[in-house]
């Protein structure tokens, strides 16, 4: 991971460092969260993606009606 891409402008970086987290590791942390968040986010997408083709299966297969 190039260190450049961790934000070092926010307040979420700026308490690490006051706790005590060295700047590379305050830069990881926020990466990190930013990251899972979007992650978590992409695969609920997915899941409803899933369960809408499901749907949609079952009401082109006459078992489900509409």
């Amino acid at each position: 991971m190039p260190e450049h891409l961790y934000a070092t402008e926010n307040a979420d970086f700026e308490q690490l460092r006051s706790l005590g987290f060295s700047e590379i590791e305050s830069r990881r942390l926020v990466y990190m969260r930013d990251h899972i968040i979007e992650q978590i986010e992409y695969r609920e997408m997915l899941e409803e993606r899933h369960r809408l083709g499901f749907i949609r299966w079952l009401i082109e297969h006459n078992r489900l009606e509409r």
